[in-house]
């Protein structure tokens, strides 16, 4: 298995390509994660080049780097074993391909797909952003929570970082394939034994427990259902719906003294995110209180991962009811926020995200 011990900050900043070629393959990926982004471990080309060069244990470099077919005998039977039975590798004729890339990420190795966000699929796979980072830094100062929820769980990166802090974490998402990706990536960090799966709609849960942690980075491109034909990814015209029955539900799924953390973004103008008017009305009647986290806003954002035109520019029919729809709401800005909710009576606060 890979490991990501007797490494630390220093040995990221030290490293150069001589250095790398003569690492053990698991610090050689683990590093290309840590020192050229938690993101893309793949898009420096001499550390690829070096990864390439290796003479031994080139395979899972090869599947998870760089992309390439290996031939199954390559790698540890053990491995092989449970990339076949969490569906992480296809292939045939003795061939394996994978669409997975192994990245660096608070802390944790991760497997995340090489697709931008299913696309070419119609789904919704693993992926990981900066926003993942974001959520997974808040969780980690979370630790006296004994149990966790991961709605939306993707890459299982949220219930694993709560996992890591001590809870028995439940990562819950529609998508078979994100439940394999986080089956598989508990048991690479070794959290195997604190994080169990479960397909479940998160607009409409029935889980039977409550829990001490909820966390969510939900889809919420703001775009109508089903636009990009993905089986996740859009959140309505304002990318709220999941963020809205997520919300709903907190107060049957929060313990007496839990906290939900749930990052979005949200349309607004200068004075902030047009949806804390809505949020601030609801919240009394469900019984709970909210802090509102606001990163630096940018203009309207067309959604990611969509055609566009010469000028960036969402093209075609999404595009012009994209655009018909900001200027309807008179949005000028576009909020990237992270919310903390609680059981009381607190009302709504707005402050920023440092």
């Amino acid at each position: 298995m890979i490991s990501v011990d007797g490494l630390v900050p220093a040995d990221y900043e030290r490293a150069d390509t001589a250095r790398l070629t003569r690492l053990p393959q698991h610090d050689l990926l683990v590093m290309a994660g840590a020192r050229f982004g938690d993101l893309a471990p793949w898009r420096n080309p001499e550390y690829l080049r070096a990864v390439a060069e290796l003479p031994e244990e080139q395979a899972l470099a090869a599947l998870f780097v760089l992309g390439q077919q290996v031939p199954a005998a390559a790698l540890p039977a053990p491995l092989l074993a449970l990339l076949d039975r969490t569906k992480i590798v296809s292939g045939g004729s003795g061939m394996l391909c994978a669409e997975y890339a192994l990245v660096r990420l608070e802390g944790l190795t991760v497997l995340a797909a090489w697709r931008a966000a299913g696309r070419e699929t119609g789904s919704y796979a693993p992926w990981v952003g900066t926003d993942t980072s974001t959520l997974c830094r808040l969780v980690a100062a979370r630790r006296a929570a004994r149990t966790a929820l991961d709605l939306g769980c993707g890459t299982g990166a949220l219930a694993m970082t709560a996992a890591r802090n001590g809870a028995r974490a439940l990562a819950v998402d529609i998508n078979p394939e994100c439940l394999a990706a986080t089956t598989f990536n508990a048991a690479l960090n070794g959290l195997a034994d604190r994080v169990t799966v479960r397909q479940a709609d998160m607009e409409a849960l029935d889980l039977g427990e409550r829990f001490d942690l909820v966390i969510s980075n939900p889809p919420f491109l703001p775009m109508r259902r089903g636009a990009l034909g993905w089986l996740a990814g859009e959140g309505g015209p304002d990318g709220l719906d999941f963020v809205r029955a997520i919300v709903r539900q907190l107060p049957e799924l929060l313990t007496e003294r839990g906290e939900a953390l749930v990052q979005f973004a949200s349309f607004g103008d200068e004075r902030g995110p047009f949806y804390a008017a809505q949020l601030a009305d609801e919240l009394a009647g469900l019984g709970l209180s909210c802090r509102m986290l606001l990163k630096p806003p940018t203009p309207p954002r067309w959604p990611a991962f969509a055609e566009r035109d010469e000028q960036l520019n969402l093209a075609g029919e999404l595009g012009r009811e994209h655009r018909e729809y900001v200027a309807s709401i008179g949005a000028t800005h576009y909020h990237p926020c992270v919310l903390s909710l609680r059981p009381g009576d607190g009302g709504l606060t707005v402050g920023r995200y440092r």
